[in-house]
């Protein structure tokens, strides 16, 4: 225990006052002659030991009430009854807020971010004026202490949810290393939680553990705003056929709904974004919850003009947590990527032909690509910067003008197929210009029967047969024979083999450019003449996966395959200009509605863009009325974010140093465990009831033995 102003206790002196006045104010017994004086002397006894009783009785209350006065007066104090840290010395005290998406969470019409920020600036107008105060949040910039309380306190009403939060363990790290260097000061940090799972997995409370075993002065408080009972209703991620849609081909989107704590089947509506960027409702269905909380629901358009789209998917059911409810989409419409395919003859070019731009298919506005045959020998007249794509199919030894061009194409943007045949001869094919764009030096060729195995779907040559790529059955396409490579040539690499482990598609960097090697033929019959045929690819029986991968490997040369368009919160956005557009600036527009003007470097053909952090559709455009550039992409929350599963407080206490860490449930909690104005609680409401009593007692007393008698 201690005092705030021990000099007035003092004041216990005074007790001298009412012993003095005792002494002198003792009544005298009077002297009565009475003849019958036996009774009256026993009843003169009895009379003065209760007199004598009253007196000190008083006596002692007067003498009391001027102690607890003086006690009073002292503002006695007793320590906290929470962790011990440096008696005395002067405070560093770190805030640390969970500010993350999930913490807009809304319980009594407050959400827990506001909950954690009350909390935290009750506690900072209670820190005496001389403590060193640093505020953490989990935005990817630094923190350390401020000039006083006002600023902090400022920058904790400030505070905005998250959407690309950094890991809570992190901020609480970086916290322990600031305290902790104020070597002569009582280390201190409140750390304010919902106390998601997400922010305390093992390997975060390791590297929590870790640094407090660096730092054993340091004290945290844990200071829960958690909900222990949520329910909550969230619109997973989108499920888009493509995000490259050709005209007339219809969007499909599917819609995955979760619900946690109810079964009320939501409402979600699907709007399109027009021209201006105003929102339309386009259709709404009701997901039907099954026993796991689970729905989903499907929306088709089927008549987007060319360009690019986007639009959103939302719940419009209240939820606690709306952050979650809504999901945005971009997809563009483009038409028909112009492809040229060079051949010995026409046959050559049937089967890719075919698989690319099926001649039954008399709506040409459903086909992908614009497909041009010529022969090698007529090739060299050609422009080829008319075409999206070029694809040799079995090319034979070409002149060093023909593979000049076509590196010259790939190098400014283009995109070069090559699909080796029984044709090619390696002493031609090694020579210096057909190896400005080959992988590596042709070796031989291989006449093991295998077949493709591609093991890894994330390259975007292979990215839209990653949903079935189970379902393919390589097996019944075998491979008789494949070309072999030696060393494949430093800035090449395979992007899918065979069952062997050998090299089938190979990729290599070309400029601006590429080009897109395969080891078998595509045009082999099924019965060549002279010869045996090198696979079973586009012959097998119903060959579907030939079409597929033909389709998505030229798709990936015509820079026409699935792009890109939808990112989280945070993520760098990389949008590729084709070799056509020549832009020095472009404007921004974002999801606010602001728009910002940004140039681009010369010679630069990719624009990155990296403010990201707010949710929704992004724009992209150039040329003012011309539209020479008009692209559009999505940032959406990534979904692990608004999971709410908690971690028992028991168990994290336990993963934790007991000495170092407590946990609260309120300010009040926090104000038991630590002694707030570190001169600790004080006692004077306590003391100053009692005096009052004491006074009563006294007051009472003092009324009752002077009375006179009648």
């Amino acid at each position: 225990m201690g005092f705030l102003t021990p000099a007035l206790l003092g004041g216990v002196a005074l007790i001298a006052l009412p012993i003095i006045l005792h002494l002198i104010k003792r009544r005298q017994p009077k002297r009565i002659d009475f003849p019958a004086l036996q009774f009256v002397r026993r009843r003169q006894a009895a009379n003065r030991r209760r007199l004598n009783f009253r007196h000190l009785l008083l006596l002692a209350l007067r003498c009391a009430l001027i102690a607890s006065f003086a006690f009073a007066l002292a503002r006695p104090t007793i320590k906290g009854s929470g962790l011990r840290g440096k008696e005395g010395a002067p405070l560093a005290v770190a805030l640390v807020i969970d500010n993350s998406v999930r913490m807009q969470y809304a319980y009594k019409n407050n959400t827990r971010l506001q909950d954690a920020a009350e909390m935290a600036k009750g506690l900072l107008r209670q820190l005496p004026e001389d403590s060193e105060i640093a505020v953490f949040d989990l935005s990817r910039t630094g923190a350390g202490f401020v000039i006083d309380a006002g600023t902090a306190e400022a920058r904790v009403q400030n505070l905005a949810a998250e959407n690309n939060p950094r890991p809570l363990a992190d901020a609480l790290r970086e916290a322990i290393q600031l305290v902790a260097e104020r070597k002569d000061s009582r280390q201190e940090i409140f750390l304010f939680s919902d106390l998601n799972t997400d922010a305390f997995t093992e390997s975060a409370l390791a590297g929590i553990n870790e640094s407090l075993a660096n730092a054993p002065d340091v004290r945290i408080y844990l200071v829960d705003v958690g909900v222990e009972e949520f329910h909550n209703l969230t619109v997973q991620p989108l499920e888009l056929r493509s995000s490259s849609l050709r005209q007339g081909e219809p969007l499909r989107i599917e819609a995955p709904v979760q619900a946690v704590g109810t079964t009320e089947n939501p409402l979600v509506e699907l709007y399109l974004q027009d021209s201006k960027g105003e929102s339309i409702k386009r259709g709404q269905r009701v997901a039907e919850l099954d026993s796991d909380g689970l729905g989903r629901v499907v929306f088709e358009l089927a008549d987007l003009p060319l360009g690019s789209h986007q639009g959103e998917v939302r719940l419009t059911t209240a939820d606690p947590l709306q952050a979650d409810n809504t999901r945005y989409f971009s997809v563009e419409v483009r038409p028909a990527a112009q492809v040229l395919l060079l051949g010995v003859h026409d046959d050559e070019v049937l089967f890719l032909r075919e698989a690319l731009s099926p001649s039954l298919v008399t709506d040409r506005q459903w086909v992908r690509f614009d497909c041009v045959t010529e022969l090698y020998s007529k090739a060299a007249a050609l422009d080829l910067s008319g075409f999206d794509a070029v694809c040799l199919v079995n090319p034979p030894p070409l002149s060093d003008e023909l593979w000049q061009a076509i590196v010259d194409y790939a190098d400014r943007g283009g995109g070069v197929g090559i699909f080796l045949g029984h044709l090619a001869r390696a002493s031609d094919f090694n020579n210096i210009t057909p190896q400005k764009l080959l992988p590596g030096q042709l070796k031989r060729k291989s006449r093991l029967a295998t077949y493709l195995s591609p093991q890894r779907m994330d390259h975007p040559a292979l990215s839209g047969l990653r949903n079935f790529a189970a379902e393919i059955p390589w097996q019944v396409y075998p491979v008789f024979q494949h070309w072999e490579f030696a060393d494949l040539v430093g800035d090449a690499y395979v992007i899918a083999r065979y069952a062997n482990n050998d090299p089938a598609l190979i990729e290599r960097p070309m400029g601006r450019g590429r080009s897109l090697t395969m080891t078998t033929s595509v045009s082999d019959p099924l019965e060549p003449v002279g010869r045996d045929p090198w696979n079973l690819l586009p012959t097998g029986p119903e060959p579907w996966p030939f079409v597929a991968l033909s389709n998505q490997l030229v798709g990936y040369l015509a820079q026409r395959e699935n792009r890109l368009l939808e990112y989280l919160a945070g993520e760098t956005v990389t949008i590729q200009l084709p070799p056509q557009q020549r832009v020095s600036s472009f404007v921004l527009r974002q999801p606010d509605g602001q728009s910002l003007r940004r140039s681009l470097p010369p010679g630069e053909d990719n624009i990155r863009i990296s403010t990201t952090s707010e949710l929704g559709n992004y724009r992209v455009a150039s040329g003012g009325q011309s539209r020479q550039l008009d692209r559009g992409f999505s940032i959406n929350l990534a979904p692990e974010l608004s999971q709410l599963t908690r971690i028992a407080p028991d168990a994290l206490l336990a993963s934790l140093p007991e000495q170092q860490v407590k946990l609260a449930k309120s300010l009040g909690d926090v104000e038991r465990y630590v002694d707030i104005g570190r001169s600790g609680r004080s006692l004077f409401p306590w003391v100053i009831s009692l005096v009052a009593i004491v006074w009563g007692a006294e007051s009472l007393l003092a009324n009752r033995f002077y009375r006179e008698a009648p």
